[in-house]
């Protein structure tokens, strides 16, 4: 698997030696990391490994998805590292899946939890896709009705994430973490206060909001469409 990008800087995955794209067609068999490609009209593309990033950015979808941003704070605030069992809960489309997967392995596991088929299909592909499906487990299971793992991170990507504060609790290994993906404030209240009364700490909720900056010659400024509000993320601990 390759990744293109034209010289507009558009990303195309390329799974096989040929590709088609509205530029033209490519021929990969002789083309490696770092040369260049020409298609069949005379267009020319960067050929590159794809890394975690590039497949997420070119995955199907199902529905809306955990965005980078944010899965980089999971990520930084719970520590994850290799050999780590998670429990990700409202697995979608897989995205945050791949990357918690990629942190955990060799030796650690996530275990998704979906309750839709067609969006656990569309994971599966996914994770095929980055290589990654030995260290995923998908489950047809309602996490409302308990976690059958001992983890060291709980993630949950459903609407009702208070539901699972005691099964967070009980599933936690000690200085385990679990994180509430919320796209309203008064769900990421009910999950905060929940988390509280189930008996986890460092409860806190958090929302990050990227703002890219544009560097011309002219000056440099915030560019005027920026990525603003995409949920919150309320973090527990338990001691």
């Amino acid at each position: 698997m390759r990744l293109l990008i034209d010289k507009k800087g558009k990303k195309y995955l390329a799974k096989d030696n040929k590709i088609q794209t509205h530029l033209g067609v490519v021929e990969l068999e002789n083309a490696s990391p770092g040369s260049i490609v020409t298609s069949h009209l005379g267009n020319e593309f960067y050929v590159l490994k794809p890394r975690i990033c590039d497949i997420y950015d070119k995955m199907e979808r199902a529905g809306s998805v955990i965005l980078k941003k944010d899965i980089g704070l999971i990520l930084a605030y719970t520590s994850l590292g290799s050999g780590d069992i998670v429990v990700d809960a409202g697995v979608g489309s897989g995205g945050l899946a791949i990357y918690l997967a990629n942190i955990v392995k060799p030796k650690g596991k996530v275990y998704a939890y979906e309750i839709r088929e067609d969006h656990a299909e569309i994971a599966r592909n996914n994770i095929k896709l980055a290589g990654l499906e030995d260290y995923v487990e998908i489950k047809i299971k309602d996490v409302r009705k308990g976690i059958d793992e001992e983890a060291d991170l709980i993630t949950l990507d459903i609407p009702d994430p208070w539901e699972v504060a005691e099964h967070a609790y009980n599933a936690l290994k000690h200085s385990g973490y679990v994180v509430a993906y919320s796209p309203y404030i008064e769900q990421a209240r009910k999950a905060n206060l929940a988390f509280r009364e189930a008996g986890l700490k460092e409860v806190k909720t958090i929302e990050l909001i990227e703002r890219e900056i544009e560097v011309a010659s002219v000056g440099t400024r915030p560019r005027t469409r920026m990525v603003g509000h995409t949920g919150y993320l309320t973090f527990a601990r338990k001691y």
